[in-house]
Parts: structure tokens; sequence; C-alpha cells
């Protein structure tokens, strides 16, 4: 009996070893072995940093190309504007009525400069039927840059010199955020600030249903009866807000004297430039 017990403690011994064996294996299998083939070499770790560098330059050109500095809002009854990067390149066209969002569409004026960008625009047949009709064209340049607003605005007046009822004017990147947020092209909004001087009364809502012309009629009109000294400028200029049809009658008489009123007007509304009926007088 007492062999047969030493055997079989010399059997479990033995198969304890054997456990132990495997319970080591496994042990050196993770913590060891594994760590082992973890390691890369340093090759291969310079080529994963050199593709997040890479990465990090595509994203940051990216930006730099698609993010506009400055903007021309185009603004007869269509209002859109052009977004342009600092390559002079259009990067964004956005509609702000429905006649702009529609003339946004029919176009493809996307990363071209944009001042062939402009004399496409202004080839359009819809643009066309504006220019041959006399309706005034406003294009209003505005840039977080100076040096490149003013070369925007000297291009843009050159491109539309034979236009004699197209006008150019610079405007204020402070004014675009607002501008939006009333759901206006900045050029338009610019309008409406100008004529809400002349009238306090006045409403985003009905300019918004008002074309260039018509907005650029009631200035000059407001603008000659404040140089006349006239009284009753504000019951007078009230009148536009009945009817659309009224207020072109109305102003019809006041733009052919306007040669008086004019100089008035650019003189107590120059920083934004209506009170010029050309719109080529350096007002910018």
């Amino acid at each position: 009996m007492k062999e047969k017990e030493k055997l079989k403690a010399a059997f479990d011994q033995i198969r304890a070893e054997e456990e132990l064996k495997e319970r080591t294996k496994e042990y050196l299998s993770e913590k060891v072995y594994a760590r082992k083939k973890k390691r890369t070499s340093p090759l291969r770790n310079f080529a994963a940093a050199a593709a997040c560098a890479l990465l990090v330059f595509l994203a940051g050109g990216s930006y730099l190309y698609f993010t506009p500095t400055a903007y021309i809002s185009v603004d007869v009854n269509p209002s859109l504007e052009l977004g342009i990067n600092r390559f002079d390149r259009i990067v964004s066209v956005t509609g702000y009525n429905e006649d702009g969002k529609a003339l946004a569409d029919s176009l493809d004026l996307k990363y071209m400069d944009y001042s062939d960008a402009l004399e496409a625009l202004l080839a359009d047949q819809d643009m066309e039927v504006y220019l041959s009709d006399n309706a005034d064209v406003v294009l209003t340049v505005a840039g977080k840059s100076e040096s490149q607003s003013s070369q925007i605005l000297e291009t843009v007046e050159s491109c539309v010199s034979d236009h004699e009822n197209v006008h150019c004017h610079s405007g204020d990147t402070e004014e675009i955020h607002h501008a939006h947020n009333a759901g206006l092209s900045f050029g338009k909004y610019q309008a409406y600030l100008t004529l809400k001087e002349l009238d306090p009364s006045v409403t985003l809502e009905e300019i918004q249903d008002m074309t260039m012309s018509q907005i650029r009629e009631l200035i000059q009109a407001y603008s000659q009866e404040d140089s006349q000294g006239s009284s009753q400028g504000n019951s007078q200029g009230n009148s536009w807000k009945n009817s659309s049809d009224s207020t072109a009658d109305s102003s019809g008489a006041a733009q052919e004297s306007t040669g008086s009123g004019d100089s008035s007007g650019s003189a107590q509304h120059g920083h934004h430039g209506y009170g010029h009926k050309n719109g080529h007088d350096e007002d910018d």
C-alpha cells in the first residue's frame, strides 16, 4: 500500500508540473511575446507620421482655398452673392431671393476667376433682360482685406464700364452677418440702411419685395426733399408703402431734377454710396 501511495504521489507531482508549464506558457504568450509582435520598425512609424502631416496640410490648404475672403453682391431684382477666396476664385454662389436662387442654380461660376465669372454673369440671358430694360444693377464689394477689396472693386468697375445702369459700391464686412440674418444680400441690406436713415419707418419685409431701381428712386427722392428743406418729406415719402407702381410714378419727377439732389444726398449718405445717380462716381 505504501508503495502505491508513493507512486500515486509521484504521478500527481508530475501532473502538477505539467499544469505549471502550461500556465507559464500562457503567461509568457500573453505578456511577453505579444509585446514583441506589436513592435514596429522606425520606418513604419515615420511613414505613419508623414501621412498624418500630409492630412493636416491638405486640410489646411482646403480650408484656405474654400474660405471666402471677399464678396461681390449682385442686386437687381435677383439678389445673389459671389464668394471669392484669397486666390481670386469663386468658391460660393448664393441666391437671396427666389430669382436669385434660380439664377445661381443656372450658372456655373464656381472656381472661375471672379472677373471672368462677372462677365459670364452679365452675359447671362436673364441678366441681359435687366440690362436692356435699364433696370438698376447694383454691385457691392466687401472683404476682409482692404487691398483685395479695392482691387476687386476696381476690376468690377472696369468690367461694367460700358453699362450706364450698373452701379458699383464698396461695402462693410460687418454688415454681411446682419444682412444674412435678415435674409438679404449685403448689397441690398446696405441700400436698406441708407433708405432707413431717410425714412425710419421702412421695414425689412418691405425691402425684400422691392427692386433695386425702386429703392434707389426712393433714396434719391428723399435726398432731394432733404436738400430742399421740404417739411412734407415724411408724409410724401410714406406713399411708396401702398403700391410699387405708385412709387415709380411719384419718384419719376424727382429723378428729372436729381442734379441738385444728388450733391446733397452724397454728402449726407456718401458712406453707403446711394446718394449718387451715377454708380461709377467715386463714393467708395
